[in-house]
């Protein structure tokens, strides 16, 4: 859970069972052993079809649409290291096959800020090489 400021200049932080229990955006591990197997040349190219992955989807449409495309994201999320983003996306492809739609609408908006952020991450990370 989010505690937001009280104060002016006070920082929104997560409480002590949120941090425990929400994984890194990025597992920085993953992502090395990912680079450590692939090669600083091919690291690029895989994040750039990443990239291009995620740019080409909005998290929005029917429940099959949706949940095919969030099937395609959980595996190459999961593989650069994009965990959260990968767990968001197998629950949605979830609700989506059982036409949970209260689901759906809470796992779109989790699905889409986490795609957010790692679109922004995979743009830091194909400039710094």
């Amino acid at each position: 859970m989010v505690r937001e400021p009280t104060r002016p200049g006070d920082e929104a932080h997560l409480e002590p069972d949120a941090m425990a229990t929400t994984p890194p955006s990025l597992d920085a591990a993953t992502y090395a052993d990912l680079r450590q197997a692939v090669g600083d040349q091919a690291m690029p190219v895989l994040l750039g079809r990443f990239q291009a992955q995620l740019r080409d989807w909005t998290v929005r449409g029917e429940p099959a649409a949706l949940g095919a495309a969030a099937h395609g994201v959980i595996a190459s999320s999961g593989l650069i290291g994009f965990t959260r983003l990968s767990r968001l996306c197998a629950a949605l492809e979830i609700a989506c096959q059982g036409d949970d739609f209260e689901a759906i609408r809470a796992l779109s908006a989790d699905v889409a800020a986490e795609k957010a952020f790692a679109e922004a991450e995979v743009a830091r990370l194909i400039a710094a090489g």
